[in-house]
Formats: structure tokens, C-alpha cells, sequence
């Protein structure tokens, strides 16, 4: 039984291979892009050292931000440690960018939990959802795990969508996560159709898992719990984050 078990270990190593290879292959590629950002960027000990100001300016938070701009190929990146959850930052990118009266339309189907809290359209009720500042809300189901890319386009003929989401994590559904190419396929729909409005990514834990990022393929935001960020390539965030 135990030279069974050896051998079965070994022709499972051996069929999982291929995938372990190009994981690593992935991990070399990511890891030579940041340290290329680093030297781009020309990060110093200095930018290292804390801070006691009212973090105005701030050359370590400024030089942090520059290098997720330029790994994640954007115009600019909000990386600050007062977004405490990834809902935060959701949060705030959809209050940032929509408005009373505006529609969103989400293309992955019902968000997760706290998600639903925030648009208005989970079980608790909240005073401060966007569905109580007048923003709706629409959603889109998935098919077998990919895009309705004729109904997406169908509804967005209509040219009266502010933003689209896209929750690339299966989050706390049983579907599968969505690989870059079935987004970068779903992108090209939308601006077949439509090329103003806002795309944005919820990218949670999908950051250099695959060879492209969302910003790569066309999205406009990207948002993701790691430190909690935003990352833009058509908009700036502080202004967003401000206004």
C-alpha cells in the first residue's frame, strides 16, 4: 500500500507540473516589475522613516502611491491605511463616482453581503446606502461562470448607465473567480457599445495572479483589499475622494 501511495504521489506532482511552472513563471515575472518600480521610481531609506505631521504631502505615502501607479499601469493610486476593508474602499469609489440619479449595473450578478448594504439592496437597511441618495441599482447574472455579453451590450444601448461593476473574487457565491481574459472579453463588449461609461474592477485578491491587471485591459478603476487601494487610469482618485 505504501509503494501505491508513493506512486500515486508522484503521477499527481507529475500532472500538476505544468500549472506549478507557470505559477512561478507568474511570481518572477510580478516580482521583476516591482523592482523595477522601485529603481523607476527611485524608492529611499528616507521614504521609509514615520511621519509626525498631519500627512500633507507625505514623500513615503507620495513615493508608495507612484509605485502602484506604475506597477499596476495607472495614471494614479490611493494606498492609505484609513481604508480599514475592502468594503471601504468600495464604499467610497461608488460614492465618489456616482450621483443621485446615476445607475449602476453590476455584471457579475448579486455583490457579496457588504456590498449589499452599501447599494441599498441587502437585508439591513442603511440611511447612508446609495439607494437612499437616489442612485439605482441594476444587475446582470453570469452564465455558466462567463459574461451575458448580449444583454450587457442590449442594456447598455441605452447609454443611461453611470458605472459598470465587475467582481472578478466569487466572494461567498459558488461560482468560479473570473480569469483576466473572460474580463478583457467583456470589456471590449462594453466599449463596443458604449465608451463613456465608468468601468470599474473589484479585483479582490486577484492582484498578480495572472500576467495582466485590470488597467492593462481597459477597466477605468480598480479596487482592492491590500492595504486597501484605487487605482485610476481615466480619473483621478483624490479629486473623487474629495469632491
Amino acid at each position: 500500500m505504501e509503494q501505491k501511495l508513493k506512486e500515486l504521489v508522484a503521477e499527481v506532482e507529475q500532472e500538476l507540473k505544468p500549472i506549478f511552472e507557470n505559477v512561478d513563471k507568474i511570481c518572477e515575472t510580478k516580482k521583476k516589475k516591482v523592482l523595477e518600480a522601485f529603481q523607476e521610481c527611485k524608492l529611499q531609506e528616507a521614504h521609509l522613516n514615520s511621519s509626525t505631521g498631519y500627512g500633507i504631502d507625505e514623500p513615503g505615502r507620495n513615493k508608495i502611491e507612484e509605485i502602484y501607479s506604475k506597477v499596476f499601469k495607472a495614471e494614479d493610486s490611493l494606498v492609505r491605511s484609513q481604508l480599514i476593508s475592502g468594503t471601504h474602499a468600495l464604499a467610497i469609489t461608488l460614492s465618489a463616482l456616482l450621483r443621485p440619479g446615476d445607475t449602476m449595473l453590476s455584471i457579475t450578478g448579486e455583490p457579496y453581503d457588504t456590498l449589499q448594504t452599501v447599494i441599498g439592496i441587502g437585508k439591513e437597511q442603511s440611511q447612508s446606502s446609495l439607494k437612499a441618495f437616489g442612485i439605482k441599482y441594476e444587475q446582470i447574472d453570469l452564465i455558466e461562470n462567463d459574461f451575458d455579453i448580449p444583454k450587457i451590450q442590449e442594456r447598455l444601448k441605452k447609454q443611461d448607465i453611470k458605472l459598470v461593476e465587475i467582481q472578478r473574487s466569487r466572494g461567498y457565491s459558488t461560482r468560479k473567480s473570473l480569469i483576466i481574459e473572460k474580463i478583457e472579453k467583456a470589456i471590449k463588449a462594453i466599449r463596443e457599445v458604449n465608451k463613456n461609461v465608468i468601468i470599474m474592477v473589484d479585483n479582490c485578491y486577484g492582484e498578480f495572479v495572472q500576467e495582466k491587471e485590470p488597467i492593462e485591459i481597459g477597466a477605468d478603476i480598480t479596487v482592492r483589499v491590500f492595504n486597501e487601494k484605487l487605482r485610476s487610469r481615466n480619473c483621478n482618485i483624490r479629486s473623487l475622494y474629495s469632491r
